[in-house]
């Protein structure tokens, strides 16, 4: 408690405190608003006659300061232990997270591996299935070639020949009319049925319609 404080407890003018304390009312005045110190006397006065102890500005002063340390104190380490607690929680779902992608990963390879599978068997069930009739076809068409030669005597190596592929519901297409759409690749598979010509190119595959 501080002068002003204890006067006005007392519900007491600076000049009726002044005169209960046998000082004049400019001396209250001048303490209240911090212009002049309390003196030991004075404050062994007021402990005297209304029995509270009023100490100086100063010792208030340090006191309010140093509670301000605590509590400031106080706060830094609420905030540090806030910030470590905030670290093990990220901590724990890390590696909370890298268990489970862990014990996952079986799962993922067993599904791709699943998935890739049917689909490696199926290009080469196209390639199988396509191949034969093109083989077969380019046999058929290089038989007469190699006989005429024979017949001729030809020594020179024969032109390539151009295989024409017919569809059943009408219309028909070359082959170099096929690879002139579907460009370099490492291999071509033609289904009439299905009026597709299927191509490879490294890891790559793709189709076309033929008409």
């Amino acid at each position: 408690m501080n002068l002003k404080e204890l006067r006005e407890k007392n519900k007491l003018s600076q000049a009726a405190f002044a005169g209960t304390l046998g000082v004049s009312g400019k001396s209250i005045y001048l303490i209240e608003a911090g212009r002049m110190k309390l003196s030991k006397k004075l404050s062994d006065r007021i402990a005297e006659v209304y029995g509270e102890v009023i100490e100086p500005a100063e010792k208030r002063a340090k006191a309010a300061v140093a509670g301000a340390e605590k509590r400031a104190d106080k706060a830094a380490e609420d905030a540090a232990q806030a910030v470590l607690d905030t670290e093990k929680k990220l901590d724990k779902r890390k590696r909370r997270t890298k268990a489970r992608a862990q014990a996952d990963k079986p799962a993922v390879e067993a599904v791709a591996e699943a998935v890739a599978a049917p689909v490696e068997t199926a290009v080469e069930a196209v390639a199988e299935a396509v191949a034969a009739p093109v083989e077969t076809a380019a046999e058929t068409v290089a038989a007469p070639v190699e006989a005429v030669k024979a017949r001729r005597g030809r020594k020179r190596a024969p032109a390539p020949a151009t295989i024409v592929i017919q569809s059943p519901l009408g219309g028909e297409i070359t082959d170099a009319e096929i690879r002139a759409r579907i460009g370099q690749a490492d291999a071509v598979y033609v289904r009439v049925d299905r009026n597709k010509a299927y191509w490879v190119r490294g890891e790559e595959t793709g189709e076309i319609d033929l008409w």
